[in-house]
């Protein structure tokens, strides 16, 4: 009982964590990209703050269920309340963020808002190409005097930068250099589309975004054996972390329009669309609860550790 209790905190702290950490850290990257724009846009940020809490919302559901499995795994508890907490608290936390967002627009009306302070100041340089703008005034005054550098071309000097129509030409945004050792940006796009996925389902109604989610939640429960192969945790979990990677990418490939249409063709419409992947899911998880299952009854669970 003090297992199963630590576990429920366990889960509930790493899910929380990285839903406030990764919304901060992503609404962070939304507001510097919005003052590279010169001059910065003053419009709401909102839209964008909901859209990086869903994504937030993504990986949050699979780290919990991730870091939540190896955690009982290396407690020692038993995989059938393992599964049923986890799959439990993951669905609730799940639906109740989710409906609680798709709320926001309606119930949150953003009044006039101060955007991010312009960056630069006059004699600020800007590139675009082969092109070379230099702004001669504040940066966040649109439509000051600049000095535009275009190569084999002498220095051009634009007191009233207008183009055709007489509307102002738009600048480009600042360069930030950024420093990528590595890349997140598959993984990055793949939670992306999961946040979309989800959204979608709940725009469709809460009975196709309940199967969706819960369907999805008991295929990655289903994964527990995965973080019990070895006797070494760090192992377990390198392990775990592929086959949730590779989760990951069949979630997004299930769900492509060309494979939904091929198998609703190859159903004969029987099965309502909606309901493929939830389906695809539930009967992926259930083999895998029934090796589990059959591997323990052949071989036993592995011996705990002395220490």
């Amino acid at each position: 009982m003090k297992k199963t209790a630590r576990l429920v905190l366990f889960f509930c702290l790493c899910f929380m964590t990285v839903v406030l950490f990764s919304t901060t850290i992503r609404c962070l990257w939304v507001w510097n990209n919005t003052a590279r724009f010169v001059p910065a846009d003053s419009g709401t940020l909102l839209p964008e703050f909901i859209s990086a809490a869903w994504i937030s919302l993504s990986i949050a559901l699979y780290s919990a269920l991730l870091f939540s499995l190896s955690y009982a795994s290396r407690r020692r508890i038993p995989a059938i309340v393992t599964r049923l907490v986890s799959f439990i608290l993951a669905l609730g936390f799940t639906i109740g963020i989710s409906l609680g967002l798709s709320r926001l627009p309606e119930s949150i009306a953003p009044g006039p808002e101060k955007g991010p302070k312009t960056l630069g100041k006059p004699g600020l340089l800007l590139s675009a190409a082969d092109t070379t703008i230099v702004l001669l005034d504040d940066p966040a005054k649109k439509g000051g005097p600049r000095v535009v550098s275009i190569p084999g071309r002498p220095l051009i000097y634009q007191e009233v930068p207008l183009g055709p129509g007489n509307t102002i030409l738009d600048l480009p945004p600042i360069l930030l250099d950024r420093a990528d050792p590595f890349s997140f940006d598959d993984l990055f796009i793949d939670m992306t589309l999961t946040a979309e996925q989800l959204r979608t389902r709940l725009r469709e109604g809460l009975v196709s975004f309940a199967a969706y989610a819960g369907a999805l939640i008991f295929f990655l429960v289903s994964l527990d054996f995965v973080l019990n192969l070895s006797s070494w945790p760090l192992a377990n979990l390198f392990l775990g972390v592929l086959a949730f990677r590779g989760t990951l990418t069949f979630e997004n490939f299930l769900n492509s329009r060309e494979i939904q249409r091929g198998i609703h063709t190859f159903l004969k419409n029987q099965l309502p669309e909606f309901l493929i992947s939830p389906m695809i899911f539930a009967a992926l998880g259930m083999v895998l609860i029934l090796y589990s299952l059959l591997s323990f009854f052949a071989w036993g669970r592995r011996a705990p550790d002395e220490n």
